[in-house]
């Protein structure tokens, strides 16, 4: 009787190899870049990514550079490690403070990362992204004050519909604003609704859940709520020993329905 051929006899081994490179891996992950507007400031602390599926490692910082005007990298622009959410769907990168603090040892040796006037470009290639991501934006004047709602806008809606109520910031917002602005409504509760920033970070639009009454509301701003530079409500990022500092008190600004 014939003997069965190499090929049959290897043919399990054979299908499982063909089965294996048939199954795809892990899909690219995409993300989007928080500062959105076209500028940041020089003193800029957090640049934030948000990815549409969650990453199968920490983000490689090997792979992440700041580039110039000239399109060299900047040296020592970033701290070494990302802060990565537990999701692994965030990452947050954050500039070196010594280079942004003014009077300390990396800013005086080697200045600011971001030079006002001037162009700068983010550039992340980690294989697990599928393609490289950049960002570009025009650099403005360092924003050394704390964050003062006074000098928020509010443009408020009609009674008895649920157009968004848009607040105005001069300056852009953390991109966890969303979570850190609420509603009280004329009975002293929550408003229910949906939060979103626009314009850069610049503008937080509240969609009710329920038409507009009429009535006296208070816009209520937790403390923790940060701008990119890491200014507060309490105290700016500069300020002496504000790492130190807790910011308990909460904003208000309040705000009328006819």
């Amino acid at each position: 009787m014939r003997a069965p051929s190499r090929a049959i006899l290897n043919w399990p081994a054979s299908a499982a190899l063909l089965a294996l490179a048939l199954v795809p891996g892990p899909a690219p992950a995409g993300a989007s870049v928080t500062p959105s507007g076209p500028a940041v400031a020089e003193n800029l602390l957090r640049i934030e990514l948000r990815f549409d599926r969650p990453l199968t490692a920490p983000l490689d910082m090997a792979h992440v550079t700041l580039l110039d005007s000239a399109g060299a990298p900047i040296p020592d622009a970033f701290l070494d490690l990302p802060l990565a959410d537990r999701s692994g769907t965030r990452a947050t990168l954050l500039l070196h403070p010594g280079r942004i603090k003014r009077g300390v040892g990396p800013n005086m040796a080697l200045g600011p990362a971001l030079r006002s006037g001037e162009p700068v470009r983010l550039r992340i290639d980690d294989p697990q992204l599928g393609r490289p991501l950049e960002r570009r934006w025009q650099v403005t004047a360092p924003l050394r004050q704390r964050i003062d709602p006074q000098q928020w806008t509010v443009q408020t809606a009609r009674r008895g519909g649920r157009q968004p109520l848009r607040v105005i910031m001069p300056a852009a917002l953390d991109g966890a604003a969303t979570e850190q602005i609420a509603v009280q409504g004329p009975d002293g509760l929550r408003l229910p609704g949906t939060a979103t920033l626009a314009a850069g970070e610049r503008e937080w639009r509240f969609t009710p859940a329920r038409n507009w009454r009429p009535g006296a509301y208070l816009l209520r701003i937790h403390p923790q709520l940060e701008d990119p530079q890491g200014n507060r409500l309490c105290s700016a990022f500069e300020q002496d020993a504000q790492s130190a500092r807790r910011c308990e008190a909460e904003g208000k600004l309040g705000f009328l329905i006819d």
